[in-house]
């Protein structure tokens, strides 16, 4: 017996009376499984064959943009289901389409997080080869996460700490880099323009929750040279909003920082803000941690006029 999608014409010419039960049972488990008569079958024959010619589109998906669906049904995905004796199909917005909203709005706020177009250049082709040495753990986590992670998977990010000019930053662009190319939406943001930004939102009279919202559930977040900014309690209950929701939502974040983690926003020997305490527990929680140390880059190539 052939299969339904190989009598199928793409045309849809065939009348439905020309199936029978079996082919039907033979492509949809369900219908066995749910013990479907033949004749609930048989009074189902238009909505099956609708069902089966969508399944096979979504089958030969290769991304929203060139969703092969028409109208209406482009970025929807069906599901057979079963209401009281009868039979019904459920529609919802699929995966590649919630994929493609995200990517879309990673990128409109893209522009806030203070990303230069150098950093586009650091790889980890050319990650120091000495740090790379040094530090083999980290830097094969970073290119493990970066060439595997895929939005839904449980991977934890890293928080990078140690003095300045080590390759810290270099190696969190390296993995944003990596995840863009391979179309993973991510999101890399300098601490102080990620603050900056929020008192700019409010300062325009804008609505801050979808600034704090594309932050707190963008599937790969990195935060660039964290605790190093001006910060106080408005921009502390914003932070750890983000921090939170990433947590519980167990989406990964990288961090890179001057700080070891027990140091973060503290002065004199004590927390800046009551909200210290629960923010450092969770980034600890929630991240590996990669210590980098050694002599600064930056001042190999430096000229003295003296």
């Amino acid at each position: 017996m052939q299969h339904i999608r190989e009598v199928i014409p793409s045309s849809w010419q065939i009348h439905p009376l020309e199936y029978k039960p079996a082919d039907f049972r033979s492509q949809i488990p369900q219908l066995d499984e749910w013990g479907v008569s033949d004749a609930t079958i048989a009074s189902h024959q238009a909505l099956l064959l609708e069902y089966l010619r969508q399944r096979d589109i979504c089958k030969a998906c290769r991304g929203f943009t060139s969703c092969g669906k028409e109208g209406d049904m482009q970025g929807f995905v069906q599901s057979l289901d079963r209401y009281g004796t009868q039979l019904t199909t459920v529609v919802k917005r699929c995966i590649p389409f919630k994929d493609a909203q995200l990517q879309q709005k990673v990128r409109r706020f893209a522009a806030f997080s203070g990303a230069l177009r150098e950093d586009e250049s650091f790889r980890f082709e050319n990650f120091p080869v000495e740090q790379k040495r040094k530090y083999p753990k980290l830097v094969h986590y970073a290119e493990d996460f970066a060439e595997h992670f895929q939005p839904g998977t449980v991977m934890q990010g890293v928080y990078v700490f140690g003095p300045p000019g080590v390759g810290k930053t270099h190696l969190v662009l390296a993995v944003v880099n990596r995840l863009q190319e391979r179309g993973v939406p991510s999101l890399f943001v300098r601490s102080d323009s990620l603050f900056d930004r929020m008192r700019h939102e409010i300062a325009e009279g804008r609505d801050l929750e979808p600034y704090l919202d594309i932050f707190a559930t963008a599937p790969v977040l990195l935060i660039d040279e964290f605790a190093q900014e001006r910060a106080n309690e408005f921009t502390m209950e914003k932070l750890f909003r983000i921090v939170n929701h990433r947590f519980h939502a167990k989406l990964p974040t990288w961090f890179t920082s001057n700080y070891a983690p027990p140091d973060i926003y503290r002065k004199n020997g004590g927390d800046l803000l009551d909200t210290v305490a629960p923010l450092r527990s969770r980034i600890m929680q929630m991240s590996k941690l990669g210590k980098m140390d050694g002599p600064d880059a930056r001042q190999r190539n430096l000229e003295s006029l003296l």
